[in-house]
């Protein structure tokens, strides 16, 4: 769990974004489906990186350092939500920005200080599987 909380912000929205555009793959029926909609696939893996790129680099830095536990539970709370609302690219994320919310140092990676909101981090890493499976089986 401490890799997904001490990964540089950057290598952290490349990899999310990569499981967006994969899931999206699935969600859009472009792999294993009968009726292929590219331009859903685009929309919605453009929108997902745009909300996760807007939340990781704009709100995350801005919550002051007193809650940012609560933030981050929040925040997991929010991706495991959107599960049920709009599960193909939210979820996502939201995971995204609970990982980097949970960092002790984030401008930092190796540093060490408080312990991350465990909880948050573990159910934004849940959601994050439940999101892509979902996508998958539609």
């Amino acid at each position: 769990m401490s890799t997904l909380t001490r990964m540089p912000r950057t290598q952290l929205l490349v990899v999310m974004a990569v499981v967006i555009v994969i899931a999206e793959l699935f969600a859009n029926e472009i792999v294993g489906g009968n009726g292929s909609d590219v331009g859903g696939w685009v929309g919605l893996s453009a929108f997902g990186i745009a909300v996760m790129a807007l939340l990781v680099l704009v709100v995350v830095p801005r919550v002051p350092p007193e809650s940012r536990r609560s933030w981050t539970l929040g925040l997991g709370v929010a991706a495991l939500i959107t599960c049920a609302v709009f599960w193909s690219a939210l979820p996502f994320a939201f995971a995204a920005a609970t990982f980097v919310s949970a960092a002790p140092g984030e401008e930092h990676p190796g540093e060490t200080g408080e312990a991350p909101a465990s909880a948050g981090v573990i159910i934004a890493a849940l959601a994050t599987v439940v999101a892509f499976v979902l996508c998958i089986v539609g």
